[in-house]
């Protein structure tokens, strides 16, 4: 792709606008950067653009600033009805997307990894056996480090490891990952995309451009689904028998199921990490790479913070950090991995999901439900006639009132089914809030 004296807008400044925004100024672009919010962090990008000849627009979108340019690249969280957006289509300029652009960038082979759940944790399953087995590997994408920024440290001998939103996959053209992993699509922003068959044919964009030459990776839930029929490369399926109960986790590959690794080796605990681990598998197999290095990668895999994280155990009770739950699917997994009763700490943003969906199980499994932010209200509604019912003002209050309720042999777990985004920063500053909260209740006792 070649940039050089092109005018390019940058649409915001966090860290796939700044990835953006260098990466074209590094590639002789005329760079021009626009974003509505003012904030230390997007300061400090200015900052740190300094160095490039780069024009700034902070704190809003104007016409005049966004108007005479070659091409828009736009932040995965900007709206589609921003004023640069629309002004690009009225202007008939073309738009693409941080993900694209790195692809565009991009010599080694990517590895693209998308879905509702689980993609953090199989980016980084991917990445440490790829690694173990002598691969130059990045790990990079929707995880806090966008393709855009790692382009430069990649070879035609290296492989990227790239997790992918389905905000992302919004605005790809030619973006072609030689091999795409659905892991699944269940109930998740909604308030973005309007409805599950929107949202389910965002995620299926990420085969959209693939060849005969390239891999489809799909759970085996998604066998039967009509989208599969317009992939073009070749498809295999992890999940469902494989990822039985028969005490290992085995692949499908051309034929019957091969023994990889003893579900009693995993240190991923939960049964929905068994289809991530499942998935692995596979691709260390598509990639080449030998069933001992995938055990060994498999094996000594560290498990990520705010994923069912273990915290503490006081008094008997278990307290679990599930925060990275942002939705509904990914509480329903954490409940079902649990053989205890729980205390269940949720809320926060509702992101238009159908809370009645989880009525039986909260019934089964929880014990008492403490709601907190903006959702509150709305699940309140929905809970408190299968199981009790407590509001709390904050993440110490909720704690409190969780290892209050809850008796030994059973578990105090944050896995809110909302984003955080209307108490906190992220569901990483959420977990840890809950964590040192847990943790206050320890040093006083």
């Amino acid at each position: 792709m070649n940039v050089g004296g092109k005018k390019v807008l940058v649409v915001g400044l966090g860290v796939s606008g700044y990835a953006s925004g260098r990466l074209l100024a590094r590639r002789g672009a005329k760079v021009k950067i626009t974003e509505e919010v003012d904030s230390d962090s997007v300061q400090e990008n200015v900052k740190k653009l300094l160095q490039y000849p780069a024009e700034f627009e902070i704190g809003r979108h104007t016409r005049d600033f966004c108007d005479n340019v070659d091409l828009v690249v736009t932040s995965p969280g900007v709206d589609s009805q921003a004023l640069p957006l629309l002004l690009a289509r009225e202007k008939q300029i073309p738009v693409i997307g941080e993900l694209e652009l790195g692809f565009r960038f991009c010599e080694a082979p990517i590895i693209a990894i998308t879905g509702t759940n689980g993609k953090s944790t199989t980016v980084e399953l991917i990445g440490n056996i790829l690694a173990l087995s002598g691969k130059h590997t990045v790990i990079c994408g929707n995880i806090g480090n966008p393709l855009a920024g790692e382009v430069e440290k990649l070879t035609p001998g290296s492989v990227a490891v790239v997790e992918v939103s389905s905000f992302q996959l919004e605005t790809v053209k030619e973006f072609r990952p030689h091999a795409a992993i659905l892991l699944n699509v269940s109930e998740d922003h909604y308030d973005r995309h309007g409805d599950h068959g929107t949202y389910k044919r965002e995620k299926f964009r990420v085969f959209e451009n693939q060849s005969s030459g390239d891999w489809a990776v799909l759970h085996s839930d998604l066998c039967g689904d009509s989208l599969t029929a317009d992939i073009k490369s070749r498809v295999v399926f992890f999940g469902g028998e494989n990822t039985g109960s028969s005490g290992s986790i085995s692949v499908n590959m051309n034929g019957g199921p091969e023994h990889i690794i003893k579900r009693s080796e995993v240190p991923l605990k939960g049964e929905h990490n068994m289809d991530n681990v499942s998935c692995a598998a596979l691709v260390g197999r598509i990639m080449g790479v030998s069933d001992r290095v995938i055990c060994d990668g498999i094996r000594s895999f560290k498990p990520l913070a705010h994923r069912f994280e273990k915290v503490a155990d006081y008094m008997g009770v278990e307290f679990i950090d599930d925060s990275k739950a942002t939705n509904i699917d990914a509480t329903r997994r954490a409940l079902r991995s649990m053989e205890k009763k729980v205390v269940l700490i949720a809320g926060g943003r509702d992101k238009g999901g159908d809370y009645t969906s989880m009525l039986p199980l909260m019934k089964e499994r929880v014990k008492a439900l403490v709601l907190i932010g903006e959702a509150r209200d709305k699940m309140k509604n929905v809970f408190s006639s299968e199981v009790s019912v407590f509001e709390a003002k904050d993440m110490a209050e909720a704690v409190r009132r969780g290892a209050d309720i809850a008796s030994r042999g059973e578990a105090v777990m944050l896995s809110p089914m909302c984003s955080s985004f209307d108490m906190y920063l992220s569901y990483k500053e959420r977990g840890d809030v809950f964590q040192s909260e847990v943790k206050k209740i320890l040093e006083e006792n």
